[in-house]
């Protein structure tokens, strides 16, 4: 096995111990494996020269308008002297750099008792963020590892929220067979990694389906993120008062499992080339599956988070004012470049066939009675539609 990369060693001594394991199980360690995994191994995952972009790697108004719903988000709140802001995988730091700068400066009332933790999986990303986010002070920023460690659990008076943090979470693979539903398994055979049919690892997956009324066709494919059930479960028991915001690539139900879609919705990144084969590359490659909003949803109010708006990112950030944030520093319609490179940042956003389109937003909220949020106010399903 001297030839093979050290990860893939591991799995197959994993296989070889245990069986073929779940594809869940293969995209946890392909992903996470500590130091060897895709997001804990070292270089470059995030931006240019890495292997996809995020929204807050186009252009800082992106965490601009987020901070001005977080601030009306705070007043809802009855705008507390104490509150958190917490994100979940936060990347190059790029979006809590702009969050807080766009509060420091736009929303001082709310910037002065904000108190802003990340919790982030991948020591390497850590590191990247603590480099960039030296300016803030460790009374305003904080790291920790789990969503008990910010205050008092259950008690947490704030938002929590991620961007493209769902869309990263391993999923089980199953199958619609002639004889019911079946799940993807991994195994190692003619010395390589191949995919096989077993049976379900968990009556979650049956149930998933059947709860959210979902029929797949015959020799249809298909991804479950059960995972997103027991992290909204977890954000729901740490919250007292609060939202939560969701920015993910995705869908409902109806979309998202349409026989047009037979092979499912797993995604590979590499050097910003798409690819299917998750089997490849073990890694060195993002591995994704778009998200499953109506299961969100569903999940959100079986843990006690009410659902206050779902939209686009185009809705919703056309909502917060975008337009009207761009700098100008040139005469009324007289474009200097540095104009042009924000307008053509924001359309990047905003394009209904790209960012604007592919990636939703969704609020849900605990104990703030019925908000009406600025970014859902208009457009399609908005406030008070999920």
């Amino acid at each position: 096995m001297s030839n093979l990369n050290p990860l893939l060693e591991k799995l197959i001594a994993l296989i070889k111990a245990r069986g073929p394991i779940t594809f869940k199980d293969f995209m946890q360690i392909a992903l996470y494996y500590p130091g060897l995994g895709y997001y804990t191994g070292a270089g470059e995952k995030i931006g240019p020269r890495g292997d996809f972009y995020t929204s807050a790697d186009v252009h800082p108004l992106f965490g601009a308008m987020l901070a001005k719903q977080f601030f009306q988000m705070w007043e809802y709140l009855g705008r507390p002297q104490n509150w958190v802001l917490v994100e979940y995988g936060a990347g190059k730091g790029l979006l809590a750099r702009d969050i807080l700068n766009a509060l420091a400066t736009s929303f001082p009332p709310a910037w002065e008792g904000v108190r802003y933790y990340i919790i982030e999986a991948s020591l390497e990303m850590v590191r990247r963020q603590k480099e960039l986010l030296t300016p803030f002070s460790k009374e305003k920023l904080s790291w920790v590892n789990a969503l008990s460690e910010v205050g008092d659990t259950g008690h947490i008076n704030g938002i929590i929220f991620g961007n493209e943090l769902v869309d990263a979470f391993p999923v089980h693979r199953v199958r619609q067979t002639a004889s019911g539903l079946k799940e993807i398994y991994v195994n190692w055979r003619d010395g390589r990694l191949v995919e096989e049919e077993g049976e379900l690892s968990t009556p979650f997956l049956e149930e998933y389906f059947t709860t959210l009324g979902i029929k797949l066709a015959p020799g249809q494919a298909a991804e479950v993120n059960l995972a997103a059930r027991e992290w909204l479960r977890e954000v729901a028991g740490g919250l007292g008062r609060g939202f939560v915001l969701i920015i993910d690539y995705g869908m409902e139900s109806p979309e998202l499992y349409h026989p047009s879609r037979f092979e499912g919705t797993l995604r590979c990144y590499r050097q910003h080339r798409l690819g299917s084969d998750p089997l490849n590359n073990v890694g060195q490659q993002d591995i994704t599956a778009h998200v499953n909003f109506s299961a969100l949803m569903h999940w959100g109010r079986e843990a006690g988070l009410h659902p206050v708006g779902y939209t686009t990112q185009m809705n919703f950030l056309l909502n917060l004012g975008i337009m009207e944030a761009i700098p100008r520093s040139a005469p009324e319609y007289v474009f200097d470049e540095r104009t042009t490179r924000t307008v053509m940042a924001v359309k990047k956003l905003l394009l209904p066939e790209g960012m604007g389109g592919i990636f939703k937003v969704l609020a849900l909220c605990k104990g703030v009675g019925q908000p009406d949020l600025l970014g859902f106010t208009k457009g399609p399903k908005g406030r008070g539609q999920p």
